[in-house]
């Protein structure tokens, strides 16, 4: 136990390893840009580069967007996020592997024409932090809305509020209170000269604590690039905030999810782009926003869980890539 909550702060973490082929990099900037973490800049020498920050080796959260936005093939990753040890110890396997849901090893070209349209979109789909300034229809926003009301949820209670927000002076409103807070705690979290003092060491395993989820290293680098750019929803031309009923059946959030899941495999089946949005909702609900949460309608009982930036995608964004494995176990008759 107590060798766990000395790794709770910056625990050694093995990052994936990224690659820019200059050959074929054509300096687009699409991956500096649309990095979630900050984990790619400009180099010295005109290239984009992966980098580390803050503490960390790498800025990597290993989602591969980098790669699947890349016009050229430039980018390569290899390797897997594993923390080795400690409260944020990884539980998946390390092993890297493209979809099979076939289970037979074949390339995704081959396993594609015997898939069915929804499973598609599951495997192409992902996060889009590029969008186009163009507005996205109302009817379209709708059809997007009505796949959320149509998930199941627990005893048919359907917990749901939808907040659709268009007006990008609120969308920056709600960019900002949330940006005044993560700052704070981002600036006390990360380690400019990457060394892991003892103070914060303490600080953040107390409050690993009781707060496990929310002290999980990968969120700060995230944080710094949303302080550094003012912006979390990636400008996109529509946000929707997904609030529970905190008096319904058994679990709300778990509703909440299984909604949102339909809502943007929806949405990219209609050619849009999307991207869950979660740091922008811990600090919606604290005290000294309650003014801001009654501007958008959040009133007992209702409370934000996450939201989903919406807009047309700037170039190519889904496509296959590769993911960590899971472990799985067979209990078989």
């Amino acid at each position: 136990m107590f060798e766990g909550m000395k790794q709770a702060y910056l625990p050694k973490t093995r990052f994936p390893k990224r690659a820019v082929d200059r050959e074929k990099c054509e300096k687009c900037g699409r991956c500096v840009t649309a990095c979630p973490t900050g984990g790619i800049i400009w180099g010295g020498d005109g290239f984009p580069e992966p980098i580390g920050f803050g503490g960390f080796d790498q800025a990597c959260i290993n989602c591969w967007n980098c790669v699947a936005m890349c016009p050229t093939d430039a980018l390569s990753m290899e390797g897997s996020y594993q923390v080795e040890a400690g409260r944020y110890r990884t539980m998946t396997t390390g092993r890297m592997s493209p979809p099979d849901p076939l289970g037979n090893g074949q390339p995704w070209k081959k396993i594609e024409p015997e898939l069915t349209e929804v499973e598609k979109v599951l495997y192409k789909r992902r996060s889009n932090r590029l969008f186009k300034k163009k507005a996205v229809d109302r009817a379209l926003l709708t059809r997007v809305l009505e796949a959320g009301r149509f998930a199941p949820s627990g005893g048919n209670n359907q917990p749901y509020k939808f907040i659709v927000i268009t007006d990008q002076a609120v969308i920056h409103e709600v960019e900002l209170g949330a940006i005044g807070v993560l700052k704070r705690l981002k600036n006390l979290y990360l380690a400019k000269d990457g060394k892991r003092r003892l103070g914060k060491s303490s600080l953040f395993t107390m409050l690993s604590l009781f707060m496990v989820n929310k002290m999980d290293p990968r969120p700060f680098t995230a944080m710094d690039k949303a302080e550094k750019d003012q912006a979390l929803y990636w400008h996109a031309p529509a946000i929707i905030i997904l609030c529970k009923n905190t008096r319904g059946i058994a679990n709300p959030d778990l509703d909440i999810g299984i909604c949102a899941q339909n809502m943007v495999l929806t949405a990219h089946s209609l050619g849009l782009g999307t991207c869950y949005i979660g740091l922008a909702i811990e600090p919606l609900n604290y005290p000294h926003l309650s003014g801001l949460r009654k501007k958008l309608g959040i009133t007992h009982p209702w409370e934000a869980v996450t939201s989903i930036a919406v807009g047309w995608p700037k170039g190519k964004i889904d496509a296959v890539v590769s993911r960590d494995s899971v472990p799985v176990e067979w209990i078989e008759g």
